[in-house]
């Protein structure tokens, strides 16, 4: 098995728990590993710091998968994971049940499985390979999902920037099972049936789960605008808690449509207005028009996806929020999403913070929230907090 040697100076992180190796940290390569190879990580004396798969395109070649030198990382060790993955979702959050068939079952490197990533739809589980070395194992790893699960059909689903960057190539498709055209789930008791055409990253966002429910309990009477709504989640869930107006606005009209269909399958057609168009416009519209809100929700896509991105995504967050906040009605609330990773939460707060002073807003702090407990994440490895949900009370 070949060797990792750190350098002087760079093994605090990765010694605490970060699982990510960084090519700037490798001192010398011992061997001759090739593409998704396990290895092990030394620090500089030698010591063992952890064990994993090797991806030398890649500005991260080890995420560590074990601190165990005794587990060889091998088919049955995978395995495990992902039965002790799905054990501990059932037995420990309740999921699947009744109300929720639909979640995360593999959160990367928050179980131990660096590089896969596995949600749960029902019958149907989509998987994505995030690294070369769960790529090369991808038989066998979907063969443990579909006998932890009993899933009858495992759908996989690209991560474009990961595969050019590791070298290999998917497309969306069915690996195992019969051909699967929807996404067929319930979320707290909403019924979803999403097109496989309309799915986004692995399909659904299941991290926002919490946060829905949340505002469905802040919603009772309140005027509410969903803005990126995709399918509509906020939106269900607001009109669920009484809203008195729920507006709801994407660009997409294949995910606006699927959302109106699941609307109206809960007798809540009446109470959303979904609406296609470009919010970056469509805000600035809304401003002109005098229209207010007593809930904004603003969930826009990742805007930095490395920290290269980050000084954009400020900008883009500023301009996004301090338009949000101007349709917000006095004593309202605004809650105001970032799921890029590269973004700490300090810095998005501080962000959100100039936006409420460029709009002339003042604002409480009521609460900041993160993806939900089935997305676990290492304490030492603040990447994976990808997630940022501010509540704020605006006057």
């Amino acid at each position: 098995m070949a060797t990792i040697r750190l350098k002087p100076g760079h093994v605090q992180p990765v010694w605490t728990g970060h699982p990510w190796v960084f090519s700037q940290a490798i001192d010398a390569i011992e061997g001759a590993p090739g593409p998704g190879d396990v290895v092990d990580v030394h620090d500089p004396r030698g010591a063992f710091l952890g064990r994993g798969f090797y991806s030398p395109r890649s500005a991260i070649p080890v995420r560590i998968a074990t601190r165990d030198r005794t587990d060889p990382l091998d088919v049955a060790s995978l395995a495990r994971r992902i039965e002790d993955a799905y054990r501990w979702r059932r037995e420990r959050l309740g999921l699947p049940s009744d109300e929720t068939t639909g979640y995360r079952l593999v959160h990367a490197e928050g179980d131990l499985l660096p590089g896969l990533v596995v949600d749960v739809f029902g019958k149907v589980a989509a998987v994505q390979f995030l690294t070369v070395g769960t790529k090369s194992r991808e038989s066998d790893l979907v063969a443990a999902v579909q006998r932890a699960t009993g899933a009858e059909s495992i759908l996989e689903v690209p991560s474009p920037r990961n595969q050019r960057i590791e070298g290999f190539e998917v497309v969306t498709g069915v690996v195992r099972g019969p051909d699967v055209t929807a996404l067929a789930f319930r979320e707290r008791g909403f019924d979803y049936e999403i097109p496989v055409e309309a799915s986004q990253k692995t399909g659904f966002y299941f991290d926002q789960r919490d946060n829905r429910a949340l505002v469905e309990k802040l919603a009772h009477g309140a005027r509410v605008l969903d803005a990126f709504c995709y399918v509509g989640s906020f939106s269900l869930a607001a009109a669920r808690g009484g809203a008195s107006e729920v507006v709801a606005i994407d660009s997409s009209p294949v995910a606006l449509l699927a959302g109106a269909t699941i609307a109206k399958r809960h007798g809540l057609e009446a109470s959303i207005h979904f609406t296609r168009a470009d919010l970056k416009r469509h805000f600035q519209t809304m401003a002109q028009e005098g229209r207010q809100f007593d809930i904004v929700v603003c969930d826009p896509p990742r805007f930095a996806t490395t920290a290269k991105d980050v000084e954009a995504a400020r900008s883009a967050y500023r301009r996004l929020n301090g338009q949000a906040f101007r349709l917000v009605a006095p004593g309202g609330l605004l809650v105001t999403c970032s799921c890029s990773h590269a973004m700490r939460a300090d810095d998005f707060i501080r962000t959100v913070a100039t936006a409420a002073r460029d709009a002339g807003r003042e604002t409480t702090m009521l609460s900041v929230t993160g993806q939900a407990p089935d997305h676990p994440v290492p304490p030492a490895f603040p990447e994976g907090r990808y997630l940022k949900c501010v509540l704020l009370r605006v006057s």
